[in-house]
């Protein structure tokens, strides 16, 4: 099996046992542990803060260690603090092994991001085609995984999806080891091109939107317009499916410049979540964010890493990874900010997220002008 579809189907698996919790994190931290809104806040600010200490340390990881070591490692970890908030289910350490995860999952998600650059490094169009093939098994899992979680969530409740997720994720440690490594001599600098940070700049605002795909958009349609958490999973699942369906094939047309329609589509199908009423119509709308998603996500992750070479990779999707993270979870504790206020107002709340969309667009439109971002 080609190292790149090894890298698929390792995807997929994690993807499975990620996607069984994580969609629902917010949402169990406000009903099933009730914390209040501001926590819930709290959390995904302190997320942000773990995040960003998690993609710095583990660029140099990547580097020093090699993509593949450090990948068993914080998958091994990540697995085994979901193990033991399962076998201590108090809401304290719940939350705390949760931001524990968060380190663990970031960390393998930039030696992972710098293995698909080794792999895939002759020019943009085969990095992009590269990503987007990573993005399909990526999607195979996420089409089952908000599904299967919504459904043990609804049955069971929260915890045991914790338990499903941790063992799920064990499963890819055989292909990992199979994986060619690359390691290279730390630099301890953050040092990182003008173009880079430029590139960043608008990535940022393009995360803050992309991140509502979990907590605002699961509270909004289950306290707004009273989905189940099986329902609102069976619309993960959609996103999950045409990804890995189609990816592959937008991704052989996708271009650089393309991010910017990209962010428009994104910001469009966001404010029109609040002119949804019911189920059929959260489902064509979630078709037009994932027509957004498959336009973005790989032209981002390849754009990233054509910015860096084998000596740099790790460190500078460390970068990459800190600030799209913090965009992530800045845009959920954002929304969660704001939902006291605007939660019961669509039009003024998905106005607002939306907005992020548009800010971003307009800055990618910039940058590409001033041909910052590599061709």
């Amino acid at each position: 099996m080609q190292d790149l579809n090894k890298l698929t189907v390792i995807g997929s698996a994690r993807a499975l046992g990620m996607s069984i919790v994580w969609p629902f994190i917010g949402f169990a931290l406000l009903s099933v542990y009730h914390f209040s809104l501001d926590f819930v806040s709290l959390f995904y600010l302190l997320q942000g803060g773990v995040s960003i200490i998690a993609y710095i340390a583990s660029g140099f990881f990547t580097d020093f260690l090699g993509r593949t070591k450090t990948m068993l490692a914080f998958s091994f970890l990540s697995s085994l603090i979901l193990i033991s908030a399962y076998f201590f289910p108090f809401s304290i350490y719940i939350a705390l092994a949760l931001l524990l995860e968060t380190f663990f999952n970031s960390g393998y998600n930039v030696a992972n991001t710098s293995l698909v650059g080794d792999i895939r490094k002759k020019d943009m169009s085969s990095l992009i085609r590269a990503f987007s093939r990573l993005r399909v098994g990526i999607n195979i899992g996420w089409a089952l995984g908000p599904t299967i979680g919504g459904f043990v969530f609804s049955t069971y409740g929260f915890r045991p999806l914790l338990l499903i997720a941790a063992l799920i994720s064990l499963f890819p440690a055989f292909f990992v080891r199979s994986l060619p490594d690359l390691k290279t001599r730390v630099e301890l600098s953050l040092k990182v091109e003008k173009g880079f940070v430029k590139f960043l700049i608008p990535s940022f605002f393009a995360f803050v939107l992309m991140g509502q795909l979990g907590f605002s958009y699961l509270t909004y349609y289950a306290s707004v317009l009273k989905f189940s958490t099986f329902q609102v999973g069976i619309l993960f699942m959609i996103n999950g499916l045409l990804i890995a369906l189609v990816q592959d094939l937008i991704g052989r047309e996708l271009s650089p410049r393309h991010i910017v329609y990209g962010m428009l589509i994104y910001s469009i199908s966001y404010f029109s979540i609040s002119l949804v009423t019911n189920f059929i119509e959260a489902a064509l709308d979630m078709v037009t964010i994932t027509v957004a998603e498959m336009i973005v996500s790989p032209l981002s992750q390849a754009i990233a890493s054509s910015f860096s070479d084998d000596s740099s990779r790790g460190r500078t999707m460390g970068v990459y990874g800190m600030v799209t993270s913090l965009g992530r979870v800045s845009g959920s504790s954002i929304a969660a900010l704001i939902m006291g206020d605007f939660l019961y107002r669509p039009v003024a709340f998905w106005g607002i997220i939306s907005s992020f969309g548009i800010i971003s667009s307009v800055l990618y439109l910039v940058i590409g002008k001033r041909k910052i971002i590599p061709s």
